[in-house]
């Protein structure tokens, strides 16, 4: 990463202070007609451990088992989450599981805070990640402003990246090797330049770890923005020529950053009780709560080809991410990703000032 590079710090905010932004608990949860979404599997994750290693079976919410069903039937486990980048445990308060929990971040987080659980609580579900796909070569700042338009047809100046648009050819040829074009569909042939629906895998040199930013319909919920995803990658990807970016095309994508804490009111409360057999039936929910810091900008994402230059200009293809796209990370041995956003508007995004 260049030395000149200090990303913006952001603040963590309630989720109540979002105007048009809703956390889901499961990429099946069904979305508003408008608005960012986000989702990470680190709630998934804590839920798996409370339903398997603590309650023994599905777990039965009285006044949310729609929500709780959702969970219970999730296909997201460990396997989609980098192995060295995450912790989930859960267990009983009587046995020990604050301590447990304690010690075995202090092991493999050393430098992260210690979690702090209610001594009133008679059992914790906990998950935690940590993970950052670093860029290969870091991107340009845009020299001029993304002008996002947003679902709602609001147009905001908001700043970017891309690749290198200077004199440095060497740079730029480094930024677009490590991007593939997943799948590109413009409106016509004439238009081929300039397509209108598109995905790109920024992280494309990367073994395990996979960056991807696509510009699609909105979808009623994340698990089906993430299926069409899938399915046009599969159905539409081009051939290995028009995959790899080239030196004379070009990118731009807004940065995103966020640090929300969110509560999952439909999960807890005094109504929300659990009714499995056990020594938890009746027991309300107190807390089911998740933190999510995001970033994408030139250097990476964190959640916490060839050129020939000819005598005659060639004509590039133009990435422009200027509308409501998709941002997924997750392994590439992984049919699950471990987070998603859609991003609708530019709550999230850094304007110009």
């Amino acid at each position: 990463m260049r030395s000149d590079y200090h990303p913006r710090d952001v603040p963590k905010i309630s989720s109540t202070q979002l105007a048009d932004t809703e956390i889901v608990p499961t990429l099946d949860t069904p979305l508003a007609a408008s608005g960012n979404a986000v989702w990470c599997a680190t709630f998934q994750i804590a839920w798996n451990r409370a339903r398997d290693d603590v309650i023994g079976g599905p777990l039965q919410i009285a006044n949310a088992q729609l929500t709780a069903d959702r969970l219970n039937g999730s296909p997201v486990t460990d396997a989609a989450l980098p192995a060295d980048s995450y912790y989930a445990a859960a267990g009983r308060l009587k046995d020990g599981i604050v301590e447990t929990i304690t010690r075995e971040m202090a092991r493999k987080f050393p430098n992260a805070e210690p979690p702090v659980f209610s001594p009133m609580a008679g059992f914790v579900a906990y998950g935690y990640l940590n993970t950052k796909a670093t860029f290969t070569t870091p991107f340009d700042d845009t020299k001029r402003p993304v002008q996002f338009r947003d679902a709602a047809g609001g147009s905001h100046a908001v700043r970017g990246f891309g690749l290198h648009e200077g004199s440095d050819y060497e740079l730029l040829v480094e930024q677009a090797a490590q991007v593939s074009v997943l799948f590109s569909q413009a409106d016509d042939e004439s238009d081929e330049f300039s397509p209108r629906l598109f995905a790109l895998d920024l992280t494309a040199r990367h073994a395990d770890q996979q960056v991807i930013v696509a510009v699609l319909p909105r979808a009623s919920d994340l698990r089906d923005a993430w299926t069409d995803l899938a399915d046009r990658i599969e159905t539409s990807a081009p051939d290995e020529q028009m995959a790899n970016l080239h030196a004379s095309d070009s990118i731009a994508i807004p940065n995103v950053a966020f640090y929300v804490q969110h509560e999952f009111v439909e999960l807890q409360g005094e109504d929300k009780t659990i009714k499995n057999p056990g020594e938890s039936r009746g027991a309300p929910m107190m807390t089911a709560a998740q933190s999510i810091e995001f970033r994408l900008d030139k250097s990476g994402a964190t959640v916490f080809s060839e050129a020939e230059i000819l005598d005659a200009a060639a004509m590039g293809r133009r990435f422009v991410v200027d509308q409501p796209f998709l941002v997924v990370m997750k392994r590439r041995s992984s049919d699950q990703p471990y987070f998603v956003a859609w991003i609708d508007n530019a709550e999230f995004l850094e304007a110009v000032d």
